[in-house]
C-alpha cells in the first residue's frame, strides 16, 4: 500500500466531499459539520461514505454526530489506514 502524508487524506476528503455536495472553495472547513453547517443530508452520506471508503478502504459506516466533523472524519480515516499499515 502506498504510504500517504496526513495532508493527503484530509486534501483528497476535501475534494471528495466539495465536489459531491458542489461546494464553494473555503467551505468546507476543518470544523465543519457535514449536516449542520454544509447540508448533507442522509442519502449525501450514503453516498459520500461509498465514495470515501472506494479512495481509502476504510469502512466508513459509523455516522455519530462527533465523525461529521470534517477534521475528526478526517482522523477517524488516517487512523483505520495507520491500523491497516501495521497489520
Amino acid at each position: 500500500m502506498q504510504a500517504h502524508t496526513d495532508g493527503y487524506v484530509y486534501d483528497t476528503a476535501k475534494e471528495i466531499i466539495s465536489t459531491y455536495l458542489r461546494l464553494n472553495d473555503g467551505e468546507l472547513q476543518p470544523d465543519s459539520h457535514i449536516v449542520d453547517d454544509i447540508g448533507a443530508d442522509s442519502l449525501a452520506l450514503v453516498e459520500l461514505g461509498f465514495q470515501l471508503t472506494e479512495r481509502f478502504g476504510v469502512p466508513i459506516i459509523d455516522t455519530s454526530d462527533d465523525k461529521l466533523i470534517f477534521k475528526n472524519l478526517v482522523q477517524y480515516i488516517q487512523d483505520h489506514m495507520a491500523a491497516d499499515q501495521a497489520t
